[in-house]
């Protein structure tokens, strides 16, 4: 960990050095047709420069909250008698909707899209379009996640591997299929006990940048299906590119690599989206740095104007490095600058118990507020007893046994599932102080050169409203919802909203 803090700090120091001042982008005014007390789903748009952000087709600067589902997920399976992902069914859209979600970070798998080359699975298609469907129709936009965890759940060690001395065996996770994983023989132990480190790990990722029979080619025009799928639909908040992509045998040329696999993908994603929707807004791309945050891919690996920076952070939750948390999303926040995109966290989780987790989500939640970050997903929203996060490889019969009784779809978020949060503000947001767990006051400011709508949430199972005041406000309404309250706060000029 001492050298991915000194990769950290040495990057930060680069970025410092190389930003420029840029013009900034005029976030799109708010629309004439003021969206009023409505809880549509319109087509989000992300713009670059100086104070870039996520908007709304109103004009509405849009914070997304919610968490990652992984019920599609195609994962590593330890024993046939431990399901690895939970059944994704009508109580979990009620629930996050009472949770006051306004997205959910779909979690997919290549392998499940196109287990055999060229021959995109259809009926996966439909599980995802009717997740779609599902969520939009509660509330929440999607953001379509493309996963992988170590490369492959093909990658993994045997059960009669006999591993080098002083390495340990390794279980398969998720992401490419079959066709398109090439370790070359490499070793499928870990020196150090970590999946990223196994050399049969690393020479797939190597293969991949190298597009290795045209694979890194593969995986574009899968996204470029994909986008074409969802061309034109307001639900979809975007499409996250690839989760937690891994490096090499180098990380610097991973990092260039993985620039290069990005543009490809976005490519097709563009043109996919122009074929199937002429003329209808695209959707944001988010993109993530290599795994461990550092090194950045470059900065000007695409000049998409639709991009939002979405890196990850556990800083803290599974070590005592104190401050490394408060580090890590003002790094972030910094590398965003350098992008000139918004930043998004698509995960973040702590698992030590109620008493720190809570404490720490709070952190992370009183962070992305000030830092007015373009939203969050908690990982993970369920998890079954098979989950390769909660398993090892090969696991003995009789653990196998103990666990099978108990193995029921049981929630996994483990601190602060809801919060107070400003789903929309009309034109800018400028500050944010909103209660970090629960319910609690929340106070925003923002502006905006025309009168329009704010659509806040407010968790609550009081019938009582919360109070709205402020000032530039013209009017409000209040909306009793599962979970809490919507509140419509008509504003004008340089506002100022506080829910009590």
């Amino acid at each position: 960990m001492t050298g991915r803090i000194a990769a950290t700090v040495g990057a930060m120091v680069a970025l410092v050095l190389v930003l420029v001042a840029g013009a900034c982008t005029t976030p799109p005014g708010p629309s004439t047709n003021d969206p009023g007390a409505a809880a549509t789903l319109l087509p989000l748009t992300a713009t670059r420069g100086t104070d870039a952000a996520l908007y709304d087709s109103a004009g509405r600067q849009v914070t997304l909250r919610g968490a990652n589902f992984n019920q599609l997920g195609d994962y590593f399976q330890t024993d046939p008698r431990l399901p690895t992902v939970a059944t994704l069914d009508d109580a979990d859209w009620d629930d996050a909707q009472a949770y006051g979600f306004s997205v959910i970070r779909l979690v997919t798998t290549w392998s499940a899209w196109e287990p055999q080359r060229d021959q995109y699975d259809e009926a996966y298609a439909q599980r995802v379009e009717d997740a779609v469907a599902q969520a939009n129709a509660h509330g929440m936009y999607v953001l379509v996640d493309m996963h992988q965890d170590a490369w492959s759940k093909f990658v993994y060690s045997p059960a009669d591997h006999i591993c080098p001395t002083g390495w340990s065996r390794t279980r398969g996770w998720d992401g490419a299929p079959e066709w398109a994983t090439f370790t070359d023989g490499a070793e499928t132990c870990s020196p150090d006990g970590t999946r990223e480190s196994t050399p049969a790990v690393k020479r797939a990722w190597d293969n991949f940048y190298a597009n290795r029979d045209g694979i890194r080619d593969e995986f574009a025009e899968l996204w470029g299906f994909i986008a074409g799928r969802f061309a034109g639909n307001p639900g979809v908040a975007g499409f996250d590119l690839l989760n937690e992509p891994g490096a090499g045998s180098s990380w610097s040329d991973s990092a260039l690599r993985l620039g290069g696999a990005y543009s490809l993908a976005i490519d097709a994603i563009r043109e996919a989206e122009a074929t199937a929707a002429p003329g209808a807004p695209t959707h944001p791309v988010f993109f993530e740095p290599v795994f461990g945050g550092f090194p950045l891919i470059p900065f000007d690996f695409s000049d998409d104007p639709n991009l939002v920076f979405a890196p990850h952070t556990y800083a803290e939750s599974f070590d005592d490095r104190a401050g490394f948390l408060d580090f890590s999303l003002n790094g972030y926040d910094t590398a965003a600058k350098g992008y000139r995109t918004p930043v998004f966290l698509g995960e973040y989780g702590a698992y030590r118990g109620g008493e720190f987790n809570t404490a720490w989500a709070s952190r992370v939640h009183r962070l992305v507020d000030s830092l007015r970050y373009a939203g969050d997903t908690w990982w993970q929203w369920e998890q079954r007893c098979g989950d390769p996060h909660n398993t090892y490889y090969p696991m003995p019969e009789d653990e196998v046994l103990r666990r099978i009784p108990s193995c029921d779809d049981s929630r996994s978020i483990q601190a602060c599932p809801t919060r107070p949060s400003p789903r929309a503000v009309p034109g800018r947001l400028t500050s944010l102080d909103a209660h970090p767990c629960g319910s609690g006051p929340m106070t925003l400011t923002g502006s905006t050169p025309r009168s329009s709508t704010a659509d806040l949430w407010f968790p609550s199972t009081s019938d009582t409203p919360p109070n709205v005041s402020g000032s530039g406000i013209e009017s409000s309404v209040t909306e009793r919802v599962p979970g809490g309250w919507r509140a419509y706060v008509r504003v004008n000029g340089d506002y100022r909203i506080s829910l009590a």
